[in-house]
């Protein structure tokens, strides 16, 4: 959230000043002058006003103005709770989820959120467009009312229609995902175009992702590079990955191994493995001075994302962000109904501790098996699981056949549920004629890497492994590969498996499903995976 933006809310609300209505107020204010301010906000949260509050439980949150102390946040966050403030009973729900600043407790989360949801419903039905994007996101999350992703659709279209742009980019995710509604990449495009064009960077992001791979849109590079950069200039590290890769190839950019190295730079100190790969492969083709170049070029940038972000930087209200350090993050599938969960290698490894949730499970994990050179990884939930994927039996896998992944993409920023993308296999083989690996055309992001890809009787035929530098496969092979993603064979899987005396289910690729019923029972047992440094 916009922290600043935030504190003029409440003095408006509690009718105190109006002498800071501007950032530029607020950017000249001493120290001295905004800690007076702080102190009058604490002031006003202690004679009962439920807004300032909420917002002494943020700043104690996010450590922002006070030293960050999770106690004390859950603390204020109940005093406007207890109240009726829905945006402090969202975030009391949250803490009593995570168990941060209280103990955990699922049962306490649940009641916040549906004090949350009560309250929410009341003012969307009244027509305020934050609500409405709020009940959107508690039926998407399932926090507080029944999972529903029809009705999470339809309170993020009445509020994706007042101009919402957190809630257009979300609509246009459900659309691109195929979650509540029919997927449609063109209206997909179009809420994320409303919503980029507000400033928006993750709808920037999804947008030129669109317009690389023309989805919804005519393919062009050049868009996809507008609009990655505007994404990359908020701090976006998917688009400055991205961004990076089409500086490096060339493609409908002036090519830029300088520029392209400090994008692969910036994106990589957030945590992108991807592009710490992608920096990797381009070092080994640049002189010293190049790289001492880039290094330089890299200050400057993030100069001007920090200042930037600092002026005008938002996040979506009311969801707060983790404070633990994420290494990286992936996808994972249920097995077997011993809690045995399949993963790649690159996922988890060196990771000091692994959290994995979906809809039904909300955990930890703990690693047991590894095989780093088939990017395989074998880990155990710490609770009990219901369902699990059945691995493909019977008739091998053929070309041109119809396939389906599920997968958390990038993280929470698209959302805690299952992503779904459709295409086929494209090749038996992988790069180097690998006979473990296959080739698919569904798209697949940062973040779908481990996650299942599915035959269309919604059995495991392959595991999500990676996208391939397409920059590094023109090199080697004279040829431009686009839309070629990687995923290891089941059978691959299965030796490993064996080999370490892993039970697992097999079932014929008898029925041919719709896509949706393959994503309602592949989102029971599809797990993201969070790595903690």
């Amino acid at each position: 959230m916009k922290l600043i933006l935030r504190i003029v809310t409440v003095f408006l609300v509690i009718g105190l000043v109006s002498a800071f209505l501007t950032q530029e107020g607020f950017a000249e204010m001493s120290e001295n002058e905004f800690a007076n301010m702080i102190k009058n906000i604490v002031k006003h949260a202690e004679q009962g006003n439920a807004n300032a509050q909420n917002l002494v439980g943020e700043m104690y949150f996010l450590g922002k103005g006070v030293k960050q102390d999770y106690q004390e946040a859950a603390k204020w966050y109940r005093k406007a709770a207890e109240q009726g403030d829905a945006n402090a009973q969202y975030n009391l729900g949250f803490m009593y989820k995570k168990g941060q600043g209280v103990k955990q407790d699922y049962q306490e989360a649940a009641k916040w959120y549906r004090k949350a949801a009560k309250w929410y419903r009341k003012a969307a039905e009244q027509g305020r467009a934050n609500a409405q994007y709020n009940l959107g996101l508690l039926y998407k999350k399932g926090q507080g009312v029944k999972q529903d992703y029809q009705e999470a659709a339809k309170w993020y279209r009445k509020a994706a229609e007042q101009g919402d742009a957190n809630a257009q980019n979300l609509l246009g995710e459900m659309y691109s995902y195929v979650e509540g509604v029919k997927q449609d990449y063109q209206e997909a495009a179009k809420w994320y175009r409303k919503a980029a064009e507000q400033g928006d960077a993750n709808a920037q992001y999804n947008l030129g992702f669109m317009y690389e791979n023309g989805q919804g849109v005519i393919q062009d590079r050049k868009k996809a590079a507008k609009w990655y950069r505007m994404a990359a200039e908020a701090g976006y590290a998917y688009a400055q990955n991205n961004l990076g890769l089409l500086y490096e190839n060339g493609q409908e950019v002036l090519k830029d191994d300088i520029m392209a190295y400090a994008l692969f730079n910036l994106a990589a100190v957030q945590g992108s493995k991807e592009a710490r790969n992608n920096r990797a492969l381009l070092k080994t083709q640049m002189s010293q001075n190049q790289i001492a170049e880039a290094q330089r070029l890299s200050r400057q940038l993030l100069a001007k994302i920090e200042s930037t972000n600092n002026d005008t930087a938002t996040e979506p209200d009311y969801i707060i962000q983790e404070s633990n350090q994420i290494k990286s993050m992936g996808t994972g599938f249920v097995i077997n109904t011993d809690a045995h969960i399949v993963t790649n290698h690159h996922v988890i490894s060196d990771c000091k501790r692994i959290e994995i949730i979906n809809s039904k499970i909300n955990s930890t994990a703990k690693v047991l098996f590894l095989d780093e050179i088939n990017d395989l990884a074998i880990i155990k939930s710490n609770s009990p699981v219901n369902s699990y994927a059945f691995l493909r039996g019977g008739r091998g896998i053929r070309v041109g056949e119809d396939i389906t992944t599920v997968g958390y993409p990038l993280g929470t920023i698209l959302g805690e549920s299952v992503k779904v993308t459709t295409g086929n296999i494209s090749a038996l083989t992988g790069f180097d004629n690998d006979t473990t690996i296959m080739q698919i055309t569904a798209p697949i992001q940062l973040g779908n890497s481990g996650g299942p890809v599915l035959d269309m009787s919604g059995n495991v035929v392959g595991i999500v492994s990676s996208k391939i530098n397409e920059l590094g496969v023109e090199k080697a092979t004279g040829v431009l590969l686009q839309n070629i993603n990687f995923a290891i064979k089941s059978q691959t899987l299965q030796i490993f498996l064996d080999a370490h005396q892993i039970d697992y289910k097999m079932k014929n690729a008898d029925t041919k499903l719709e896509t949706a019923d393959i994503a309602e029972a592949a989102q029971e047992y599809t797990i993201r995976v969070t790595c903690y440094e």
